[in-house]
């Protein structure tokens, strides 16, 4: 018995994910009512207009940053006790963002009756995209904000900030969406990034001193060299993961015609269901695992934290799988309506996918972070391609479900090429990880 309540007391997922139960807390309950909200007044239709817009908000989110976030997250770890360091790396990266993002915003301003024939033909949501460009510097600058907190481990003012957001969604939710239906979905997206962006802000400041970020010393350039491996990967993942997404739905709207918005919808809500339970698991990565990987240095620190996974989290995360499977038909009525239950016929390949998904990270983390860019460039571009590709033919012979089955295969394949690349550091010792 003491053995045991001493493993449990030295779990460290265990403590992250009890210290981010909170946050985990009030994104699922957030989540499930904004989703219910969506599902009582709009149906499956408003929830694939919804998840179209959020994938375009990330795709530019991801651009204005220019993909630096997770190196921003590695230096900042890595600069936190040189306070001079730090101080510059943090103004440059402020500056570098500040500067990509007001070009890109003013060109989707201007462009925004374009990008809304393409991303919603049969309907007009250009002011919403309108003002997407122009407050997209405020929405660049709160995933930089984030992640400097998230390289300092900061893990307390990450949880607040995220259960304050999270409820003040849920208010926004039943004004905007009772009140304004599909327009007011979407625009929630923007308006709690915004809300973020303001408390990431406040909360950097009360941390550190408003000088330090704003007052404009002798830059330090060589930083963008350090970057720029972490600026190629991100922005090839800011523009496959979103353009692919709404390449599957807009292939979906056009295979099954006037019922195309409404198949999407079905699979964005069993994609939005199993991340429900992903959103448990995945910021546990973020905040603990990415971190680690930045800090280890051979093949042996890779071993044992891959083996602490196995021996800790491994167990309860395929538990909830499992549960998460048994019981898909009434969280389909608890989370949306009786009209979502078609999509319960896709939850068996997803939840397999997502579960393939997880096992991924423990490699996938490594690669991010000792920034190995051309296995980084290949296993992405060909996850989403072979993604993408098998939708298109599976589809033809199980119509919506073989997008599931094509996410996957795709998996399936994306594992393998994880294993085979990085599998020298499990069969010899001591080898070191650059």
């Amino acid at each position: 018995m003491k053995n045991f309540l001493r493993d449990i007391k030295g779990n460290i997922w265990l403590k992250i994910s009890g210290f981010n139960s909170f946050s985990v807390l009030s994104r699922v309950v957030s989540s499930w009512i904004i989703n219910k909200i969506i599902a009582l007044y709009i149906g499956p239709e408003g929830t694939s207009f919804t998840e179209q817009f959020k994938n375009f908000i990330q795709g530019l989110q991801g651009f204005a940053v220019l993909g630096i976030q997770e190196g921003v997250t590695k230096f900042t770890a890595q600069y936190q006790e040189d306070k001079k360091q730090f101080s510059n790396f943090a103004r440059f990266s402020f500056k570098m963002v500040l500067g990509a993002s007001v070009l890109l915003g003013l060109f989707i301003a201007l462009y925004s009756n374009k990008i809304n024939d393409y991303l919603f033909p049969d309907a007009d949501f250009s002011r919403l995209i309108f003002w997407s460009g122009i407050f997209l510097p405020l929405l660049a600058l709160n995933l930089i904000i984030l992640a400097i907190l998230k390289g300092l481990q900061d893990y307390k003012t990450i949880v607040n900030l995220n259960v304050f957001t999270n409820f003040v969604s849920i208010l926004l939710a039943f004004w905007l969406i009772t009140r304004y239906h599909i327009t007011g979905a979407l625009a929630l997206i923007l308006l709690t990034q915004l809300i973020q962006f303001i408390l990431s802000l406040y909360l950097l400041f009360r941390k550190f001193g408003f000088s330090k970020f704003l007052i404009t010393k002798d830059g330090n350039y060589n930083f963008l060299k350090k970057l720029t491996p972490y600026i190629i990967m991100a922005l090839v993942s800011a523009l496959i993961i979103p353009l692919f997404s709404i390449l599957i739905r807009n292939h979906i709207f056009h295979f099954f015609g006037d019922e195309g918005p409404v198949r999407a919808g079905y699979w964005d809500a069993t994609r939005k269901t199993t991340n429900l339970f992903l959103s448990i698991i995945s910021p546990v990565f973020a905040m603990y695992y990415y971190p680690q990987m930045a800090k280890v240095e051979d093949s042996e620190g890779l071993k044992k934290e891959i083996k602490k996974f196995f021996s800790q989290m491994f167990p309860l995360f395929t538990m909830g799988m499992i549960l998460l499977y048994l019981f898909r038909r009434p969280l389909i009525k608890i989370l949306f309506t009786t009209d979502y239950l078609p999509m319960e016929s896709l939850f068996l390949w997803q939840l397999l996918g997502d579960y393939l998904k997880i096992l991924s990270f423990l490699l996938a983390y490594l690669m991010l972070a000792k920034a190995h860019l051309v296995r980084y460039l290949f296993s992405e571009l060909g996850f989403w391609i072979i993604y993408y590709l098998l939708t298109l033919v599976l589809m033809k012979q199980f119509a919506l479900k073989g997008v599931v089955i094509a996410y996957f295969i795709s998996y399936t394949l994306y594992i393998l090429f994880l294993v085979i690349n990085y599998h020298k550091y499990f069969k010899q010792k001591n080898i070191p990880i650059k």
